[in-house]
Protein backbone atom coordinates (compact mmCIF):
# COMPACT_ATOMS: atom_id res chain seq x y z
CA UNK A 1 0.00 0.00 0.00
CA UNK A 2 2.84 2.39 0.79
CA UNK A 3 4.22 1.99 -2.73
CA UNK A 4 0.84 2.86 -4.21
CA UNK A 5 0.63 6.04 -2.13
CA UNK A 6 4.06 7.17 -3.29
CA UNK A 7 3.41 6.29 -6.92
CA UNK A 8 0.18 8.25 -6.72
CA UNK A 9 2.07 11.17 -5.21
CA UNK A 10 4.62 11.13 -8.05
CA UNK A 11 1.87 11.06 -10.69
CA UNK A 12 0.21 14.08 -9.07
CA UNK A 13 3.58 15.80 -8.68
CA UNK A 14 4.40 15.16 -12.35
CA UNK A 15 1.08 16.57 -13.56
CA UNK A 16 1.52 19.54 -11.22
CA UNK A 17 5.06 20.14 -12.49
CA UNK A 18 3.95 20.13 -16.13
CA UNK A 19 1.09 22.52 -15.38
CA UNK A 20 3.38 24.73 -13.32
CA UNK A 21 5.97 24.84 -16.11
CA UNK A 22 3.50 26.67 -18.33
CA UNK A 23 1.79 28.74 -15.62
CA UNK A 24 4.78 29.64 -13.44
CA UNK A 25 5.45 32.95 -15.19
CA UNK A 26 1.98 34.12 -14.13
CA UNK A 27 1.70 32.34 -10.79
CA UNK A 28 5.01 33.62 -9.44
CA UNK A 29 3.56 37.15 -9.39
CA UNK A 30 1.00 36.17 -6.75
CA UNK A 31 1.98 36.91 -3.16
CA UNK A 32 2.76 33.81 -1.13
CA UNK A 33 2.70 31.60 -4.25
CA UNK A 34 5.78 29.66 -3.20
CA UNK A 35 4.46 29.24 0.34
CA UNK A 36 1.18 27.95 -1.09
CA UNK A 37 3.05 25.61 -3.41
CA UNK A 38 5.03 24.24 -0.49
CA UNK A 39 1.86 23.75 1.58
CA UNK A 40 0.18 22.01 -1.39
CA UNK A 41 3.09 19.59 -1.81
CA UNK A 42 3.20 18.85 1.93
CA UNK A 43 -0.55 18.18 1.83
CA UNK A 44 0.00 15.85 -1.14
CA UNK A 45 2.59 13.79 0.73
CA UNK A 46 0.96 13.92 4.17
CA UNK A 47 1.06 10.55 5.97
CA UNK A 48 -2.73 10.24 6.19
CA UNK A 49 -4.94 7.61 4.59
CA UNK A 50 -6.60 10.18 2.33
CA UNK A 51 -3.92 12.76 1.61
CA UNK A 52 -3.98 15.36 -1.15
CA UNK A 53 -2.35 13.25 -3.82
CA UNK A 54 -4.87 10.44 -3.41
CA UNK A 55 -7.80 12.87 -3.52
CA UNK A 56 -6.47 14.73 -6.57
CA UNK A 57 -5.61 11.50 -8.38
CA UNK A 58 -8.95 9.78 -7.77
CA UNK A 59 -11.12 12.88 -8.38
CA UNK A 60 -9.30 14.60 -11.27
CA UNK A 61 -6.35 12.83 -12.90
CA UNK A 62 -7.66 9.25 -13.15
CA UNK A 63 -11.07 10.21 -14.62
CA UNK A 64 -9.43 12.47 -17.21
CA UNK A 65 -6.96 9.78 -18.26
CA UNK A 66 -9.68 7.12 -18.41
CA UNK A 67 -11.85 9.41 -20.54
CA UNK A 68 -9.02 10.01 -23.01
CA UNK A 69 -7.29 6.62 -22.76
CA UNK A 70 -7.84 5.65 -26.41
CA UNK A 71 -6.49 8.99 -27.68
CA UNK A 72 -3.45 8.73 -25.40
CA UNK A 73 -2.76 5.17 -26.58
CA UNK A 74 -2.97 6.25 -30.24
CA UNK A 75 -0.61 9.16 -29.66
CA UNK A 76 1.85 6.89 -27.85
CA UNK A 77 1.63 4.36 -30.71
CA UNK A 78 2.27 7.09 -33.30
CA UNK A 79 5.22 8.45 -31.32
CA UNK A 80 6.68 4.96 -31.04
CA UNK A 81 6.42 4.50 -34.79
CA UNK A 82 7.99 7.88 -35.50
CA UNK A 83 10.79 7.20 -33.02
CA UNK A 84 11.50 3.87 -34.72
CA UNK A 85 11.58 5.57 -38.13
CA UNK A 86 13.96 8.23 -36.83
CA UNK A 87 16.20 5.58 -35.27
CA UNK A 88 16.31 3.62 -38.52
CA UNK A 89 17.10 6.77 -40.48
CA UNK A 90 19.85 7.68 -38.01
CA UNK A 91 21.28 4.16 -38.24
CA UNK A 92 21.32 4.32 -42.05
CA UNK A 93 23.04 7.72 -42.01
CA UNK A 94 25.61 6.44 -39.52
CA UNK A 95 26.34 3.45 -41.78
CA UNK A 96 26.78 5.76 -44.79
CA UNK A 97 29.07 8.09 -42.83
CA UNK A 98 31.16 5.15 -41.62
CA UNK A 99 31.45 3.76 -45.14
CA UNK A 100 32.50 7.19 -46.46
CA UNK A 101 35.16 7.55 -43.76
CA UNK A 102 36.50 4.08 -44.46
CA UNK A 103 36.56 4.80 -48.22
CA UNK A 104 38.36 8.12 -47.69
CA UNK A 105 40.94 6.48 -45.42
CA UNK A 106 41.47 3.76 -48.04
CA UNK A 107 42.01 6.41 -50.73
CA UNK A 108 44.61 8.18 -48.55
CA UNK A 109 46.57 4.98 -48.11
CA UNK A 110 46.54 4.23 -51.85
CA UNK A 111 47.98 7.64 -52.78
Amino acid sequence: MDDTKWLTYWVVYGVFSVAEFFADIFLSWFPFYYMGKCAFLVWCMAPTPSNGSIQIYTRIIRPVFLKHEAKIDNIAKDLKGKAAEAADKFKDEAKKATANIMWEEGMKKDS
